[in-house]
């Protein structure tokens, strides 16, 4: 997981040094909604992120760059009596699904090149996910690790505070599907819907 953040915060720092005339890095805050085995969570997390670097191309019609994302889903159980072959255990659960995510991604700009203000957009990403899925109960947890690949459709929009403003907003929704598969959370993949919003600072 470390490697994943240096290789990102990497991405990260040669953006802010690129000469490109034209390119953006954004940090947004991500709110999202778990679309697999509600069962197990089906809470809507608010303890989420996402930032990246793009860089247009093809007379700013088109962008490509990296995005890291991550993700906190918990849910709590009410304490039961399990009973087992050697006896019972009385307990709460505290449910956690720690998620993290890196894309390489490509967006089409509507109306690039018609407006100084608006940039909408649609978009996908694609590459790996990684899934800590943890319960706690009593004095013990159990943890499973898994990584996937990820698709990520998105659809947004990009709003300079200003025609010449180098600072300005951003708005998406997306669709997350990955491949992590946990069979001891009877999880044969995972799927999740957000929205995110946050600032952009874009070069002039």
């Amino acid at each position: 997981m470390m490697k994943i953040i240096r290789v990102t915060l990497l991405l990260l720092v040669c953006a802010c040094g690129a000469q490109a005339q034209d390119n953006y890095l954004y940090i947004n805050w991500d709110i999202n909604t778990p679309l697999s085995n509600t069962n197990w969570i089906g809470n809507t997390s608010s303890s989420g992120g996402k930032a990246g670097y793009r860089a247009f191309i093809a007379d700013g019609k088109f962008s490509v760059g990296a995005d890291f994302n991550w993700a906190t889903y918990d849910q709590y159980a009410p304490t039961e009596t399990i009973q087992n072959p050697t006896g019972a255990i009385t307990t709460d659960y505290f449910k956690y699904i720690y998620n993290y995510g890196l894309t390489a991604s490509g967006q089409y700009y509507f109306l690039k090149g018609q407006s100084d203000i608006w940039y909408p957009y649609a978009g996908v990403g694609v590459g790996a996910s990684y899934n800590d899925y943890t319960l706690y109960y009593n004095i013990y947890k159990d943890v499973k690790k898994s990584w996937g690949f990820l698709a990520r459709p998105e659809a947004g929009i990009l709003v300079r505070f200003g025609p010449r403003s180098s600072v300005g907003a951003m708005a998406a929704v997306h669709v997350d599907y990955s491949t992590n598969r946990s069979k001891d959370f009877g999880y044969n993949n995972f799927m999740a819907v957000g929205g995110q919003i946050g600032l952009v600072l874009m070069s002039r």
